[in-house]
């Protein structure tokens, strides 16, 4: 145990050794390529179909409706 605490070195004997087979499997393994992970945000989403976008013109022809109303009742057209 003493001779374990009065090294100089700052790695143990082990940690070289552990070190040294770290570094050769690195060399030896093949390269891996990492693809970012796609955000989960985008998961169950769809395009929108013909019928959002109907909705979307009625609201817009309603909207000009209520304004024609409110402007025929306030005596300005």
């Amino acid at each position: 145990m003493a001779l374990f605490l009065k090294q100089d070195e700052t790695r143990s004997e082990l940690q070289q050794r552990i070190a040294a087979e770290l570094q050769e499997k690195l060399k030896s393994s093949p390269d891996i390529e990492h693809e970012p992970p796609a955000p989960a945000i985008l998961d169950n989403q769809h395009q929108t179909r013909i019928a959002g976008r109907l909705i979307f013109v009625l609201m817009i022809l309603l909207a000009i409706a209520i304004i024609v109303f409110a402007l025929r009742v306030g005596g300005l057209i």
